[in-house]
């Protein structure tokens, strides 16, 4: 299937934080069978829809630790690091909220931009137990996580405005502003691009060729005398490289595509954050006629739980592999003994440069999974019915690859509840269960009901050096080819400890000035 990208309509499942995002804006695949996941096949979730996945997502809006960021400057990335990166993460407009025990100090926030940051008006009684529980444990509380110190337990932003109370997207954000106003800007909604032009004598890129959603099968095409900025996101860009004879020369070669540059790592370095949602029985959204009263609040005023973002919020923990166990040591020399070829995709381990690329990967995160201040852990609570237990560093790698020459087909995928005082409020354990106890036991369930993917899909056009199976260079610029660069969550060599979508506008607002 295509990936067609709509305008929204700015309607409520848009707005309101508290409702589902539209079905529409969503595309929904499945990879091959995992087989560390029981043979299951896993979905891979991405945004059709002007603005991306900030239009449909979970509205967190967190950075990672500092130590993410300079993961990516050791990697070869100059310029990439937490310092460099910071300016550019203040460029959304943040408003602190008085209710929430927060830092006042806005020294790592930015107080104006066209993303607003901020926190909803309404919390949930309930969540104070959950920081309770986790104090109760030894787990303490961070009133800044936004600093470079993104752990143990806080309060985080959504992408949401203060005055309204309503979603701040891409979309909202940035095309109101020059819509109409902006001769050489054009938006071309429900159109796919197809294939990247390329000079094949100069090895420049030339503009793109598309369809619309109406008529595929006619192809029209648009000039670049500047550069072609490619940002389809992870699933998709690559994609389009490959379609236009960018990437592994095997791969194309064997379907009948013109290779125009070589370039093993196109679609390699696929990572998302696995996860496993345990089900919990106090929330409350399963309500409908409380619902409808709630939206009838917020529709009133712009407060009560509808500020909340759906199946999401505010309250999180991200713990440090030191804080999950005495046995850190022993977990990271195991890992450092791993046979690469189990962790990485079929056809990775062929490759030197790629395989160079992980193997100098792994032994800077291993490095970091060493260090208290950095999250490898998420746990979080919320208005829903789950509570999700991500891995926010995994060590595994994937890819997406192209199966065929359409390039309208799909490519191919390959990939705390027991403290004191929430007993005080009632929870129950309800998914997994409280009598899964054993290794073998835990093992079992984590391999049948975890999912591959969190929806934070980053890495198959990795901003690394060529040598290392990279992509693009420190500039997003694509090897071999000029006049081309990809800026999307692609380029993530790494994914930070975190949600990636602040990420993502950091990486967008610091090109710019490249």
């Amino acid at each position: 299937m295509a990936t067609y990208y709509i305008n929204d309509k700015l309607e409520p499942g848009v707005l309101v934080p508290g409702l589902p995002p539209p079905a529409e804006y969503s595309r929904n695949y499945l990879s091959v069978p995992q087989s560390g996941l029981n043979n299951h096949s896993q979905p891979v979730y991405s945004a059709a829809v002007v603005g991306g996945g900030t239009v449909i997502n979970g509205m967190f809006s967190n950075r990672g630790s500092a130590a993410d960021y300079d993961t990516w400057e050791q990697l070869g990335n100059p310029g990439w690091g937490w310092n460099d990166l910071l300016p550019y993460f203040k460029k959304a407009g943040f408003k602190i909220a008085a209710e929430y025990p927060i830092s006042s100090d806005l020294g790592p926030h930015g107080t104006d931009g066209p993303v607003q940051s901020s926190f909803p008006n309404y919390q949930y009684p309930v969540l104070k137990y959950f920081y309770k529980a986790w104090n109760s444990i030894g787990v303490p509380s961070n009133p800044q996580p936004n600093a470079g110190r993104a752990i143990d337990a806080f309060y985080s932003t959504l992408s949401e405005s203060a005055a309204n109370q309503s979603r701040s997207s891409a979309d909202t954000a940035y095309f109101p502003p020059i819509a109409g106003k902006r001769p050489n800007f054009h938006l071309l909604p429900l159109h796919s691009v197809i294939k990247i032009a390329v000079d094949k004598q100069k090895k420049r890129a030339t503009g793109v060729q598309y369809v619309s959603r109406n008529s595929t099968k006619i192809v029209q095409s648009v000039s670049a005398r500047q550069e072609v900025i490619l940002a389809a996101g992870a699933p998709r860009s690559p994609q389009i490289l490959q379609v236009s004879g960018i990437g592994p020369r095997k791969l194309l070669a064997g379907l009948g595509i013109e290779v125009v540059e070589d370039l093993p790592g196109v679609g390699y370095n696929f990572h998302d954050q696995p996860a496993m949602f345990t089900g919990v029985t106090y929330w409350y959204f399963s309500n409908q006629s409380w619902v409808a009263q709630q939206l009838a609040i917020y529709y009133e005023n712009r407060t009560g739980p509808a500020t909340q973002a759906y199946l999401s919020g505010t309250t999180v923990a991200f713990l440090s592999l030191q804080t999950l166990t005495g046995s850190y040591r022993d977990i990271i020399s195991s890992a450092r003994s791993t046979d690469l070829s189990s962790v990485l995709p079929v056809g990775a381990s062929n490759d030197r440069t790629i395989l160079k690329g992980y193997k100098a990967q792994q032994r800077i995160l291993l490095d970091s999974y060493a260090s208290p201040n950095v999250g490898v852990h998420e746990l979080a609570a919320s208005g829903g019915t789950t509570i999700p237990l991500v891995l926010l560093k995994p060590l595994s790698r994937g890819s997406i690859l192209i199966n065929t020459s359409d390039p309208l087909a799909d490519p191919t995928f390959r990939r705390f509840v027991a403290a004191e005082p929430w007993k005080a409020v009632g929870l129950q354990e309800v998914r997994r269960g409280p009598d899964v106890r054993s290794d073998a036991a835990i093992e079992a369930a984590v391999r049948n009901i975890t999912q591959s993917t969190c929806s934070h899909p980053v890495g198959t056009c990795a901003m690394m050096p060529r040598g290392y199976g990279g992509v693009v260079d420190s500039e997003l610029k694509v090897y071999g080819i000029d006049g081309l660069r990809v800026v999307d969550a692609s380029v993530m060599p790494t994914i930070p400890g975190t949600h990636t979508s602040s990420t993502v506008y950091a990486v967008a607002e610091k090109v710019r000035f490249l």
